[in-house]
């Protein structure tokens, strides 16, 4: 029976040959030698390590989303129980009896590891950000890998003023709290709200292992599932701080606007992106999403 290779290994060699690369060739880019570079086009080990995960990117001229697919694949093929991607929810604090306090202060000291450059003023405190997760339980989820929590999602939607002000680059994290935000709630369906994207990211550890495709999936199913009880999103607004934010922000359909108003300087200065949802409806991890569609239609009389 022919051996079916992982899309990881297909994809590395199409790349290479696209480029006119001989293996060796190749193999001097990435900093590698020619017999790891076989081994990756045979699908007998994968590349490892954030140095030449970025040569890759930029010399095989890969995207992240591209890579958490194919790393996704490579996991869902090899991992074993107790060493699994989960998404969770408030099951997950109920299980390790923790409250939200608990959560905001994990969730800090992963931000910490996501954008190392981030301030206080643009981060947040957790007596600050504790009461809008209680607010909001339907707009947050956790990336788990065993019991471990390696990233997450987390939106809010704001109030109007305050979402001019985040569309500006003027409103930071530390300024978000309960009186700035209406809570979505299915009791209250046709509803519709603008949403600013405080986080979607995945520790770095974790980033090529096919995390981030499983996250950004459940936001799909959760945007989805939120438009089946009849709660819509009008606009989005999402600050990107990292090159992985950036291309995340491209990837939904989102443009640049402004540069936030944050303390950080020189080229660690984040970026606005905004987009109207029905921008973002048109985006590649929305493909197919025909019912969602079809309720936005409904409710806004477009397509």
């Amino acid at each position: 029976m022919k051996t079916v290779l992982p899309l990881l290994a297909i994809h590395l060699r199409a790349r290479r040959e696209a480029r006119g690369l001989s293996q060796e060739q190749a193999a001097e880019l990435l900093g590698v030698d020619k017999d790891t570079l076989s081994r990756w086009e045979r699908g007998m080990n994968k590349p490892r390590g954030p140095e030449i995960i970025a040569a890759l990117r930029h010399h095989y001229g890969i995207n992240q989303h591209e890579l958490d697919g194919w790393f996704g694949e490579w996991i869902l093929r090899e991992e074993s129980p107790e060493e699994r991607y989960y998404i969770r929810g408030y099951e997950y604090l109920s299980a390790h009896e923790m409250d939200e306090e608990d959560l905001v202060q994990a969730l800090i000291d992963l931000d910490v590891a996501l954008v190392p450059h981030m301030s206080s003023l643009d981060e947040g405190s957790v007596a600050q950000w504790a009461p809008v997760f209680r607010d909001s339980p339907f707009t947050w989820r956790l990336l788990t890998f065993g019991e471990r929590i390696v990233g997450y999602w987390h939106y809010v939607c704001l109030k109007e003023p305050y979402f001019l002000r985040a569309r500006n680059g003027e409103l930071r994290d530390s300024g978000i709290t309960s009186g700035a935000i209406e809570a979505p709630s299915y009791l209250t369906p046709s509803r519709s709200f603008k949403m600013y994207v405080v986080m979607v990211g995945v520790h770095p550890a974790h980033q090529h292992l096919g995390a981030g495709s499983r996250l950004i999936a459940s936001f799909v199913r959760e945007v989805q599932r939120a438009a089946a009880n009849g709660l819509f999103f009008e606009e989005v607004v999402a600050v990107a701080y990292t090159p992985q934010g950036h291309d995340l922000c491209r990837g939904f359909g989102l443009s640049p606007s402004v540069v936030h108003g944050s303390a950080a300087t020189g080229s660690n200065r984040p970026h606005v992106y905004h987009a109207s949802w029905h921008q973002v409806m048109r985006s590649e991890p929305f493909a197919g999403a025909l019912k969602m569609t079809s309720a936005y239609a409904t409710r806004f009389g477009v397509t």
